[in-house]
């Protein structure tokens, strides 16, 4: 059950690895930031690197990211070589990729995508172990002119995968520095590793404490789009761990009146299924 464990793991980082607030608006007005982000990834001694560019924007209850990778795995589901946009949608509860390249997109809500996996598939899974806190660490430097404040924040939850007769655990660690500005009022946080209704969603019907605990955490945070982030993740399998590092730095910062197109799918676009879990179907 090794590649199905794997693949619950990554569908857990996927969703703590886009999950974000949504912006407080200021009147006519929506916030926009570019962003650079590295990343290097390594299991049993074999690295993998890559590097992300790219915008971001958001408005009411929507968020866009257009992004392109350059070096290492692709982070978007979709098989494509070119640029790839993000929209985060429902207050967080659908996730759509958009491939501008070959017209086409893939939808699907990590919640419901995870309780089929288990009802459909016949797979349970427990959490145990769960845990999140936040450090104040006190003034950070300036970033793009901002004066900024310093936090830290600590994830960890072990997830028992029992299904098709086997029984597999799967450790998940994460530590994220974060560099808050005090000059920019906006909960518009897309770098977030606690953040998102989408994850409170995906882990509330499976584990309410450690929902509870996330919540908390998120409360302890300063509504502000952090401009600088580092992230090192652990995910452990069978003895087995994968160690992924990321570095991301906010390179502008823009007050936009957003085209509500842009959080639309494109006309013509054709869909694609996101692969499934356990048997279960995704819902787009």
């Amino acid at each position: 059950m090794t590649n199905f464990s794997l693949q619950l793991a990554r569908v857990a980082l996927l969703a703590l690895g886009t999950a974000f607030a949504l912006p407080a608006q200021t009147p006519g007005k929506d916030l926009a930031l570019d962003f650079r982000s590295s990343s290097s990834s390594s299991m049993e001694g074999a690295p993998e690197a890559g590097v992300l560019t790219g915008h971001i924007v958001g408005s009411g209850t929507k968020l866009r990211i257009d992004f392109s990778a350059a070096g290492g795995g692709s982070p978007s589901p979709l098989a494509t070589d070119g640029a790839v946009s993000m929209i985060v949608s429902d207050s967080g509860r659908t996730i759509t990729y958009l491939d501008s390249k070959n017209s086409q997109y893939m939808s699907f809500r990590p919640a419901e995508m995870m309780a089929e996996a288990q009802t459909m598939g016949g797979v349970k899974m427990e959490f145990s172990d769960t845990d999140a806190k936040v450090e104040s660490l006190g003034a950070g430097p300036r970033i793009l002119g901002h004066p900024t404040l310093h936090y830290r924040v600590g994830t960890r939850v072990t997830m028992k995968i029992t299904g098709m007769g086997q029984s597999q655990s799967v450790k998940i660690v994460s530590s994220t520095e974060y560099y808050f500005p005090t000059d920019i009022r906006s909960a518009l946080n897309p770098f977030a590793s606690i953040t998102g209704t989408d994850m409170m969603g995906m882990f509330g019907g499976n584990s309410k404490e450690f929902a509870a605990k996330l919540k908390a955490a998120e409360k302890m945070l300063p509504k502000a789009p952090p401009l600088r982030t580092s992230t090192t993740a652990t995910i452990t399998t069978d003895g087995t761990s994968r160690v992924t590092k990321s570095n991301t730095e906010v390179t502008s910062v823009q007050w936009v009146n957003a085209d509500p197109a842009v959080f639309e799918i494109p006309a013509g676009y054709k869909a694609v299924q996101l692969p499934t879990l356990g048997g279960a179907e995704p819902n787009p």
